[in-house]
């Protein structure tokens, strides 16, 4: 590895070091000056995060006989950092207890909102001014927060009636085309691809809904499901629905007429997505088995389906 190559890399690991140690150091506790061995322990549990310990460490720590003023409100202001850490309902206690020692106290490291919040109540309790190192810091954050890119965010979920308009194909190919005696091709059945299009009119609540379809074709169809949403990812929400299909009016392989023909049930998977407050899209697979069948017709079909939603 040549000088330039080895020199880069140091360099590398150089930038990637200075802000981890300047994130380390900004999150470090700042310690009064004591003998007290015990206060070390705190910090040092505190910022490898077990509290309980730490918890453990300070009770200790308060009962040390040599502590001055300095030490036992540095000691109430930390009781009252693990408290909170610990989800204790003692913490607001603790900050004002520090607080009644000493008006300026504050809380020795750079800590998140939640804990600086729970410490300017302390002091509100108290009557005394707002600490003007936390409305810095505060200040800070939000203005760093304001110069952050913030994603879209999603529409208000729509809910009640819609209408959708759809088109679904079997990809089974399940419709036989009777081609009619010639010379060069005699009688046969052929398969052909069953593009459909279809209107349907729903209803949905948060989890449950309901819809009701209309398929447009020369023997119409007539569908009705039920639909539950088991939950809901920002602009994206997975459905499962179950119900049946009724086709009318279809033709035996005689060519006469059926008024009523094939009847299935039907299950299917899909998702819908909210663009707007008035629109959405959606697509779903779904499996149909038909109990009552003509002769032109399989007994099960494999649909596909996309379509947008509309809301009044």
């Amino acid at each position: 590895m040549n000088s330039l190559v080895r020199h880069t890399l140091w360099l590398f690991f150089i930038c990637l070091a200075i802000p981890a140690a300047h994130a380390q150091e900004s999150s470090r506790v700042v310690l009064p000056q004591t003998q007290n061995f015990y206060i070390n322990a705190v910090a040092t549990l505190y910022e490898q995060g077990r509290f309980t310990e730490a918890l453990s460490k300070l009770e200790r720590a308060l009962e040390w006989k040599s502590n001055g003023p300095e030490e036992i409100v540095w000691l109430k202001v930390m009781q009252g950092v693990l408290q909170a850490e610990l989800s204790q309902d003692e913490a607001l206690e603790s900050f004002k207890q520090a607080l009644a020692l000493d008006k300026d106290a504050q809380l020795p490291f750079q800590a998140n909102r939640r804990l600086r919040k729970l410490f300017e109540q302390a002091r509100d309790t108290l009557g005394l001014p707002a600490d003007k190192t936390l409305l810095a810091q505060e200040l800070e954050q939000n203005a760093a927060a304001s110069k952050t890119p913030r994603s879209a965010a999603p529409p208000p979920r729509r809910y009640g009636w819609s209408l959708g308009v759809r088109g679904e194909l079997d990809v089974l190919e399940p419709i036989l085309t009777s081609v009619q005696d010639t010379e060069e091709s005699p009688s046969e059945l052929k398969f052909t691809a069953a593009l459909s299009p279809a209107v349907s009119l729903g209803y949905n609540q948060q989890k449950w809904g309901g819809v009701a379809t209309v398929l447009v074709q020369s023997a119409p169809g007539l569908r009705a499901e039920g639909q539950f949403h088991p939950l809901t990812l920002s602009w994206v929400r997975p459905y499962a629905r179950l119900g049946a299909t009724a086709f009318f009016a279809e033709k035996d392989a005689q060519g006469n007429t059926v008024p009523l023909g094939s009847v299935g049930g039907r299950a299917a998977l899909g998702v819908d997505v909210q663009f707007t407050s008035r629109l959405s899209a959606f697509a779903d697979v779904a499996y149909e088995h038909f109990f009552v069948t003509g002769e032109r017709y399989r007994p099960q079909s494999v649909l596909i389906s996309v379509g947008v939603g509309l809301f009044p």
